[in-house]
């Protein structure tokens, strides 16, 4: 007897996901984990983490408290239990967690678009492979992935209407990366009319808006907090804007790098533009179009790691509704079939 018959469909539908996200965790993590070797994380990554926690790391590290400080006490817990290398034991479960709950996201992020169980799963396992092959120049970069999370998150979160939710979301994301800030314009470009342009409800408005303020407040006030710090100049050693800019462009390992981590994924989902729903389209409106100039005027475009959020939220489930919108025109295009023809 399947001992899962017993248990309701969404149930079953729940465990199912959980544990193939779960394989994909696994997987993944062993692969990042061995990249660098446990001793790198235990050593480099370890010190630069505590000087986050101790106040003494540079622009844009020091203002990034929300998963550094969440994996310093993980460290400590796995001390407090005597738990041999603990600081190798709480990266990995760290990252395990995170990457779990990334997968898990997705696919009901990919289901709540239109997609399939399947599909979503397929969605997943794309971004495993992007996760894999988005690790060149750094260490584990905790709050690169709960970014994931907290921007799937707010998709869902927005696409079923649940928009005062966004509020106490906001009282964490800033805390974690700055690029949080375009959650708010999000919910503004969800809810707006454009033909005619027409303004989004008074309460969507008020919503975005304390929001946004929620935003400035804590990426002001944490820097007001430790001051200005110095600007750590990326393994390139350009400077900000179009030093940085100029280098990314036209240094050769950006695109192999870029093209590792994302794929074909941009180009078949925005040829597919036509078959997104309407909330995915206004997502990437509110995403992409900053996501991309901010990051190659202000990092290291090559550590690729940096765009798993628009592959996450845009990219890969616009690649997979394009299968079903170019397999519909097909199939219009084609016409009725005839069965005496031929």
């Amino acid at each position: 007897m399947n001992p899962l018959s017993s248990l309701s469909l969404p149930r079953r539908r729940f465990l199912t996901i959980l544990a193939l996200a779960g394989l994909l965790s696994i997987f993944s993590v062993h692969f990042q984990m061995t990249f660098m070797g446990l001793d790198w994380y235990e050593t480099v990554q370890w010190e630069r983490t505590q000087k986050v926690i101790h106040g003494e790391s540079g622009t844009p590290w020091q203002y990034r408290l929300f998963t550094e400080g969440t994996v310093y006490a993980l460290v400590h817990v796995c001390e407090a239990l005597d738990i041999p290398r603990p600081v190798g034991v709480a990266f990995t479960l760290m990252r395990l967690l995170q990457n779990l709950v990334a997968f898990t996201l997705a696919v009901y992020f990919y289901r709540r678009l239109g997609l399939t169980t399947a599909e979503g799963v397929l969605g997943i396992a794309l971004l495993a492979w992007g996760m894999c092959h988005g690790l060149y120049d750094g260490d584990l970069t905790f709050n690169t992935y709960t970014d994931i999370s907290l921007f799937l998150t707010a998709g869902l979160l927005i696409a079923n209407g649940r928009f005062g939710w966004l509020v106490p979301l906001m009282c964490i994301a800033p805390f974690n990366r700055e690029t949080s800030g375009c959650i708010p314009v999000m919910l503004l470009f969800s809810q707006m009319e454009f033909r005619p342009f027409r303004l989004p409800p008074r309460r969507v408005l008020i919503i975005a808006g304390v929001a946004l303020l929620l935003w400035l407040a804590i990426v002001g006030g944490l820097r007001l907090v430790y001051g200005v710090r110095p600007y750590i100049v990326p393994t390139a050693g350009k400077s900000p804007i179009l030093p940085l800019l100029t280098f990314n462009l036209t240094w050769w390992r950006t695109w192999v790098f870029l093209f590792a981590t994302l794929g074909l994924m941009p180009l078949l989902a925005l040829a597919s533009w036509r078959g997104w729903p309407q909330v995915l389209q206004r997502y990437a409106w509110a995403v992409v179009p900053v996501w991309f100039p901010i990051h190659f005027s202000l990092a290291h475009a090559p550590e690729t790691r940096l765009f798993l959020v628009p592959q996450t939220l845009i990219f890969i489930p616009g690649a997979l509704l394009g299968i079903r919108y170019w397999q519909s025109r097909t199939a219009a295009d084609s016409g009725p079939h005839d069965p005496e023809a031929g």
